[in-house]
């Protein structure tokens, strides 16, 4: 983890790494278990992956931030509605300077043109716009 953390582009690999670890661990422990998770190396790169191309958008972001966003929305559409909460509360925990208090969440990236599309398709096929669904659906 640290060896990709810094190869694309984070300086503070060290803990950034440790929280990460810790974090996939705890999920493994703690979150139900179903067929469907994955917590293993291709989901861990996929991540690291995809946490660089955020940090390579925006270099002036908090890298604790970008990790913390990043797990959540790469992970958070695969679980099972009751594993969700938990999932969240273990975030928080692991990256508790992000959240000054237990209801705050992690800003949000808004990605114009996928909501854009979502919001047209609920529409024409007459569904509920709902926050929770467009966020797992991104």
């Amino acid at each position: 983890m640290k060896v990709k953390l810094a190869s694309v582009g984070y300086t503070n690999i060290d803990h950034l790494s440790k929280k990460f670890n810790i974090m996939y661990k705890l999920c493994e422990e703690q979150l139900s278990k179903q067929r469907h998770y994955d917590f293993g190396l291709r989901n861990i790169l996929s991540v690291l992956r995809t946490a660089g191309t955020s940090k390579r958008e925006d270099l002036s972001q908090d890298e604790f931030l970008i990790l913390a966003r990043t797990l959540r929305d790469m992970n958070l559409s695969k679980f099972v509605f009751d594993d969700i909460g938990l999932f969240l509360s273990l975030l928080r925990d692991t990256f508790p300077t992000l959240f000054p208090t237990t209801k705050s969440d992690i800003p949000k990236k808004y990605y114009k043109d996928q909501d854009i599309a979502i919001r047209k398709q609920m529409r024409e096929n007459n569904l509920v716009d709902e926050p929770e669904w467009t966020n797992k659906i991104i």
